[in-house]
């Protein structure tokens, strides 16, 4: 009855230890949705005279990844990431190249008119092929981004 017993409680053992350890995919934990990687970094800094709006709308631009004025060229379809840190200067997607919340783009994007944050902008076919980024408050600050076809 003893090997009976201590049989019982092996399998019992050895049952509760497959079920709870193993290092693999049980189908039970779910897996973490990471948060995507910026695909681009935006910045506030003095216009330089290289700027195309350098004389037009307000003296301080946005930087795209450290660089004034990027034009940004951007596929149909696919979701970019804006980690944004521009205090006082809201930004956005426009169709209009003057900004100061003139022609918002909302459709596709998450985080429209963000200071510090995350903008996220997921072109579709309803989007022009030009279309701006740009400061809710000040004018001319952004500049151009196309979109295109995948």
């Amino acid at each position: 009855m003893k090997r009976i017993s201590r049989l019982f409680t092996i399998l019992i053992l050895a049952f509760l230890y497959s079920c709870s350890s193993g290092g693999g995919d049980d189908g039970m934990t779910p897996t973490p949705n990471p948060q995507p990687k910026a695909d681009f970094t935006v910045r506030t800094a003095t216009k330089t005279a290289s700027h195309p709006w350098a004389n037009k709308g307000h003296s301080v631009g946005y930087t795209i990844n450290g660089i004034e004025a990027l034009t940004l060229t951007l596929t149909r379809g696919t979701t970019y990431v804006f980690e944004i840190q521009t205090s006082g200067h809201p930004f956005y997607i426009s169709t209009d190249e003057i900004g100061a919340s003139a022609g918002e783009v909302t459709d596709g994007i998450v985080g429209s008119m963000t200071e510090n944050g995350t903008l996220r902008f997921t072109p579709n076919s309803n989007h022009p092929d030009l279309l701006y980024y740009q400061c809710g408050i000040h004018q001319q600050m952004g500049y151009i981004i196309n979109i295109v076809d995948p």
